[in-house]
């Protein structure tokens, strides 16, 4: 787990820093604890929807995110296509995988506009994962934790 933006004395092993970030909310159990989980969503969405989803984020309140081209195949299995008169099998589909690190008081929302802009009811719509984040650095400062999001 990261700590975040608590002014609290003898938070132990790098889990509480001294600053408070007044642009976010935190739920009771961190005001308790003094830890703030951070997480990151991995979404693989059909390439025409990035735009939507990007947008849809933003709207959420999310900063920033990473998009990366990707190929790959699920259930669909690809398909094939005819070219100059020889059908093809096309294994791995084009893919977009949209990379976003946030704090856990942000995922349900981004989870819900992730999933409501990606969708068409059509095989293939993508998959979203959601993990632990154990630390995170800006390279540039050396800041870390909140502040390096």
């Amino acid at each position: 787990m990261i700590g975040f933006g608590f002014a609290h004395a003898g938070c132990g092993a790098g889990h509480c820093f001294e600053t408070v970030n007044s642009h976010m909310e935190y739920s009771s159990e961190a005001i308790i604890t003094g830890v703030i989980e951070v997480k990151k969503i991995e979404a693989i969405i059909k390439p025409f929807k990035l735009d939507e989803v990007k947008e849809a984020l933003q709207e959420a309140g999310v900063q920033g995110l990473s998009v990366i081209e990707a190929k790959g195949f699920g259930r669909q299995k690809g398909h094939t296509e005819l070219y100059r008169g020889a059908e093809y099998v096309v294994d791995f589909l084009p893919k977009i995988k949209i990379e976003v690190v946030l704090p856990d008081d942000q995922v349900d929302a981004a989870l819900e506009a992730i999933q409501q802009y990606a969708r068409t009811d059509k095989i293939g719509d993508g998959k979203i994962f959601v993990s632990t984040v154990e630390q995170a650095i800006r390279i540039r400062t050396g800041e870390s934790g909140d502040d390096a999001l």
